[in-house]
Formats: C-alpha cells, sequence, structure tokens
C-alpha cells in the first residue's frame, strides 16, 4: 500500500508522486521510460509457481487480471468503471465524509509502479494457490472473497482512522490522508491462510515466527520501512477482516469483552449454529483447545452478571459445545465450579 494524496477539499491535493503517476494515464508511472526490468523477472517467477501446481488457481489469475489490465490500461471500459487514482484511492474522509463506498473495493486493484503492482501480485498468487485448493478449486468463491475482505479492511480502516481524528488522538493526515494498493487485502487473506495452522512456525529473514505472529511481524517491519500511520492502520484492519472472515464468533466475543455488555446480540443464531454444526462432528475442532484455558467472564445476565469481567479457568465442555464448566478464581465466592454458556467465555 502506497500513500497518495490528501483529500481536505471536495477533490484530493495531488502530491508529486501521483502527479507522475497520473502523467503516464491511470495507472503506470513509467510510460515514458518503459517496464522496470524487476518486473520481468517477477513475471517469470509467477509463472514458474503457477505451471507447478496441479490445480490452477483460475479464481487468483481473474482477480490478477484485472489488477494488471487496469495498470496497462488494456481495456479502457475497466479503467473507466474504476477510474483514475484519485478517484479510486482509498481516503477515510472519502468514505466516511461522501460516502463514496466503492473506493473500499477498487482501491485495491490499483498500484503506483510495476514494482508495486508486481510484488502485490506475486503475493496474492501465493496465497490465492492455498486458498484455492481449500475450496476445492471454486474460482468464483476466491473472487468474492477477495471482494469482500477488500470491503471489510477498507471498511474497519475507515472507522478506526476517523474514530482516531475525530477524537483527537491524531491529527487530520490520519484521516484526509489517502492510500491505494492491495496490501491491506494481503494481509486479510494471509491471516486466513494462517489461522488453518496457527501452530507452525515461518521463516521471516532468516528468523523462525510463529504463525499467528508473522502477519503482526510483516506489518511492524513495514511500518518501520514506510512509516505511515494510515498504511498500518489499512494493514491491521486486513488482519482483522482475515479474523473475522475466519473465526467470526471469536472476534465479536472479543468486540463484547471490550464493550462489557452483549452488542451483537442478532449474531446469536448464527453463533449457536455454528456450534451446533461443530457439535455433529463430535466435541468441535475447537473444543479439546478450551479444557484448561484461562477465561474471562463476559456477557452473563442476572444473578450471574456480577461476574462479567472474572478470571475463570475452563474445566470442561459440556452439550457439544454450547455450554462449558468453568472453576472461578475469586477465592472469596463459594461457588466453585459454574456451567455457562459457551459465548459467555473469552479464552485467553
Amino acid at each position: 500500500t502506497q500513500p497518495t494524496t490528501t483529500t481536505r477539499g471536495n477533490e484530493p491535493t495531488i502530491n508529486r508522486n501521483e502527479q507522475m503517476i497520473r502523467a503516464g494515464g491511470y495507472g503506470r508511472g513509467r510510460r515514458g521510460s518503459g517496464i522496470n526490468p524487476f518486473f520481468y523477472y517477477y513475471a517469470y517467477r509467477m509463472y514458474q509457481q503457477y505451471q507447478a501446481v496441479p490445480n490452477k488457481p483460475h479464481g487468483t489469475l481473474v482477480v490478477m487480471a484485472v489488477m494488471a489490465s487496469y495498470y496497462f490500461e488494456v481495456f479502457p471500459l475497466l479503467n473507466d468503471i474504476i477510474g483514475d487514482i484519485s478517484s479510486a484511492c482509498f481516503s477515510p474522509a472519502k468514505v466516511l465524509r461522501d460516502f463514496e463506498l466503492q473506493r473500499t473495493l477498487f482501491s485495491s486493484f490499483v498500484h503506483g509502479d510495476e514494482l508495486h503492482l508486481a510484488y502485490n501480485l506475486s503475493s496474492l498468487l501465493t496465497k490465492g494457490i492455498k486458498l484455492e485448493e481449500r475450496y476445492g478449486g471454486k474460482a468464483e468463491k476466491f473472487v468474492l472473497l477477495f471482494c469482500l475482505v477488500s470491503v471489510l479492511t477498507h471498511g474497519f480502516a475507515a472507522i478506526i482512522a476517523g474514530g482516531l481524528f475525530h477524537s483527537g488522538l491524531f491529527d487530520g493526515d490520519v484521516y484526509y490522508n489517502a492510500t491505494y494498493g492491495s496490501s491491506g487485502v494481503l494481509f486479510a487473506l494471509q491471516t486466513i491462510v494462517l489461522g488453518e495452522n496457527p501452530r507452525g512456525n515461518y521463516s521471516f529473514f532468516g528468523l523462525q515466527v510463529p504463525a499467528h505472529r508473522l502477519a503482526l511481524t510483516e506489518v511492524g517491519l513495514l511500518y518501520l520501512m514506510n512509516p505511515s500511520t494510515l498504511n498500518l492502520i489499512v494493514h491491521v484492519s486486513g488482519i482483522l477482516a482475515g479474523m473475522l472472515v475466519l473465526r467470526p464468533t471469536k472476534v465479536i466475543n472479543m468486540l463484547k469483552y471490550i464493550f462489557g455488555f452483549n452488542l451483537f446480540g442478532g449474531f446469536s443464531n448464527f453463533s449457536n449454529n455454528n456450534r451446533a454444526r461443530e457439535g455433529r462432528r463430535g466435541e468441535g475442532r475447537n473444543t479439546p483447545r478450551l479444557n484448561g484455558k484461562r477465561c474471562v467472564m463476559t456477557g452473563l445476565t442476572g444473578e450471574q452478571a456480577s461476574l462479567n469481567g472474572t478470571w475463570a479457568s475452563i474445566v470442561r465442555v459440556l452439550e457439544n459445545g454450547n455450554k462449558v464448566v468453568v472453576k472461578l478464581d475469586d477465592e472469596t465466592t463459594t461457588r466453585g465450579e459454574i456451567a455457562v454458556g459457551r459465548e459467555n467465555v473469552l479464552p485467553i
């Protein structure tokens, strides 16, 4: 993701980098000097990677084709639909103030130069191969997933940036600046990929990093390389969007704990259906991991409302995962072990 514009007025104020980009058309910033040679290197590596997999990721290729076609202006109609960088880039102010929601999707297809495009295409291909294999080669599922996480990522980023600005914690740059690229979406897809194997380790610049910390490690490194607060918000929002797609009930429970009460009663049917499906498989894939885990009580009502915010340990799971028995840490209470709903414990 690259920072591009400031949108304090009715139209974005174009800085020097974007003037160079727009001089070449919609996405190309190097028309006069030709294509960066490293783009051909990345393209050749992507071709080798594509040929090496038996099940071709057709959905990923569709998304990659749209990105490349927009950048190189292959189909004028596509460029007219997305628009130039100033009308497609992501800006929290434009999304929240002017309600230009199309930016939450279109900004993911815009790139500033060949290296920016090539790196994101290569990363997208790697993640797309794994995800499409998981979806049984359903190309349309991956395309819809990409669009969904793009909207979620930039939607979260707009809300976070707007909140930080209006609270007075940050100046107007975090709200009025703009950015473009698919880095936030790639963090969301990476979170989904790694979420299926959170116990593995991955090599990161020669260091062995646990899977559940890899995305945050990359976010930190990118921020050190390019200390942009808005980019940091977009990248973290991508991780949050991936978590929401991968573990919706866990994110909802986390928000319930933060706010101290159940804001998401409308999701109860979804949560119950999800636990019922897990129950039909036995105890569910997450149930064995709950035993012995530390947790925080949340969302309790009635006589148990006073226990919200207290710590406990999960002893065992009951009724196909719908209820759990916890042992309270509070030594002053005589309740000892109590049974509560699965949605009333937040494992830590």
